[in-house]
């Protein structure tokens, strides 16, 4: 335990300026988003108004009041989220070539390690789990300050106040903040199988070069069939609930975890030489 924890802290270090740069990068898109849908409501509510001689009731009714959920249907909150997402699916296959295709080829050093192999795979996947919940608790706080820069600009009347309850049930938030238990376990238990999963296909293309990629990519397909047997098996039979679809697909999704792990254990021990 104490290996893996040196590892993660270790992980954690040499992302930890790319995470903070991409915090940047998200709150800054957020931010200046927020600044110019508000004036660009404003402006517009002003213009109408004055153009077509209607009191603020009348424009609200009209064409509504601005709110938080003006701006995160935005490109601005949508195309920041995109971005964050892309760059982190990219760090998930960085994060294992950077050590094998770097100067100094960490991989063989960290393998060389006195501790399990695994480990260190598991030492990138918690980094991973870790930036994904990390990001997502900076977005809350970014969100935050999107709501007060939002206030300061437009007027009291144009401006219609959400409960958090009311913001977090959007669309667009709910798949980042899920609902229930339940939907959580199914959104981020199919992430941590992504993630699993391109794990082992990076090992597989290591182990055996070329052929390797064949590998890896036969794996790929197994590995999405097992994870979607239970919407299968509804397109078939018409027969669960929508809950019941979920449960066994948390449940097929585990599956792809345990393989990709007993897999990437393999790989690590018999096919990798230091």
């Amino acid at each position: 335990m104490n290996h893996y924890i040196k590892l993660v802290n270790f992980e954690v270090k040499r992302f930890s300026k790319f995470f903070l740069a991409l915090i940047i990068a998200v709150a800054a898109a957020q931010i200046i988003g927020a600044i110019l849908t508000s004036l660009h409501y404003v402006d517009n509510a002003e213009t109408t108004m004055l153009r077509e001689q209607m009191a603020v009731s009348e424009y609200i009714q009209n064409y509504g009041a601005y709110s938080l959920q003006n701006f995160l249907y935005s490109e601005y909150f949508i195309l920041s989220i995109v971005f964050a997402a892309a760059l982190l699916m990219i760090y998930v296959f960085f994060i294992w070539y950077r050590d094998w295709l770097g100067k100094s080829s960490v991989i063989y050093r960290l393998l060389m390690l006195p501790t399990a192999r695994l480990n260190v795979y598991f030492a990138k996947f918690t980094t991973i789990l870790l930036f994904v919940f990390g990001l997502l608790g900076m977005q809350i706080i970014i969100l935050e300050v999107v709501k007060r820069i939002i206030r300061s600009i437009v007027p009291e009347q144009l401006h219609l106040d959400l409960s958090i309850i009311y913001i977090y049930s959007s669309d667009v938030l709910e798949i980042l903040y899920p609902n229930s238990p339940l939907q959580f376990i199914f959104y981020y238990g199919l992430g941590a199988a992504l993630i699993a999963i391109i794990f082992t296909a990076v090992l597989f293309e290591r182990s055996y070069q070329l052929k390797g990629i064949f590998f890896a990519l036969i794996y790929i397909v197994i590995s999405v069939i097992v994870i979607i047997i239970p919407v299968i098996i509804q397109e078939i039979t018409d027969f669960f609930y929508i809950n019941e679809i979920i449960l066994m697909t948390i449940g097929s999704s585990i599956l792809a975890i345990a393989l990709a792990v007993y897999l990437a254990d393999y790989l690590l021990r018999r096919k990798i030489n230091v």
